[in-house]
């Protein structure tokens, strides 16, 4: 799927919302007409002034095959009610936060929730690739769940060798991947907890150290490697890098979780 302009020395968190606005002289009729002035749009702008807070936004012409780009991100997740109505969107919003979900979490709610009262049909993370509805966006985002949080901005996927997840940049910490050779269960609940780990404890780890998710599973090696899946101006790409979980039977020498 195209996407806006983008920095590749200054990454972002990329959000995509299509919506039923007919050109920029509708959108810019909306915010002011529906927010009583509270919000303004000028340029790239989207500011609110009393907040003395703005966050860039790009206004884009209808893409044609914004359907599919959300049902393959919606993971199966989005009613066909919802992918029918993003089909019939007219144009579409890029907006930018700081590549940090946890601190811009209010942030993200203020100006989302204006753009869900504008129109906006439902939400897909451009600098990972999930989309959300609505409902699903709002309950993730404000949850004070780590997980929750977490599970709104990272992505599991596969290629023909490994199973890796995309969006740890997001939380400032490296991706993780494993070898196809774990069952995708196992890989799944593997870097799903081994994810969370790094969140929720921000412990040192180091190429070399071990992990299990109890004593008695599978022991893996950890080695950190450069995120070589996507381009320096992917907004895929995580800058921290990816963890290489490979089975390994415990170390005494080797640190482990």
């Amino acid at each position: 799927m195209p996407s806006p302009s983008t920095q590749p020395d200054d990454q972002k968190l990329m959000l995509c919302i299509p919506g039923p606005w007919q050109d920029r002289t509708d959108f810019v009729r909306s915010v002011v007409t529906r927010t009583g002035g509270d919000f303004m749009f000028a340029g790239a702008i989207l500011a609110n002034p009393k907040l003395k807070d703005h966050v860039p936004l790009e206004f884009c012409d209808r893409y044609p095959e914004m359907r599919q780009a959300f049902e393959i991100a919606g993971q199966g997740k989005l009613s066909s009610e919802l992918l029918d109505q993003i089909d019939s969107h007219r144009s579409v919003l890029y907006v930018r936060f700081p590549l940090d979900a946890i601190a811009q979490r209010a942030r993200l709610l203020t100006f989302t929730s204006l753009l869900h009262e504008l129109g906006g049909f439902a939400v897909k993370v451009e600098s990972t690739g999930v989309a959300h509805s609505w409902d699903m966006w709002n309950a993730l985002v404000s949850s004070d769940n780590l997980f929750d949080q977490y599970r709104c901005f990272v992505i599991l996927l596969a290629d023909d060798a490994q199973f890796y997840s995309c969006g740890m940049h997001h939380f400032g910490l490296p991706d993780c991947e494993i070898s196809r050779a774990c069952s995708m269960d196992e890989a799944a609940d593997t870097m799903n907890r081994f994810n969370y780990y790094q969140i929720a404890e921000q412990p040192d780890l180091r190429s070399g150290h071990t992990f299990s998710l109890t004593p008695g599973a599978p022991c893996f090696q950890l080695a950190l490697e450069t995120d070589s899946r996507h381009g320096a101006d992917d907004l895929f790409r995580n800058p921290n890098g990816v963890w290489t979980l490979k089975q390994a039977e415990p170390s005494d020498g080797a640190e482990s979780r």
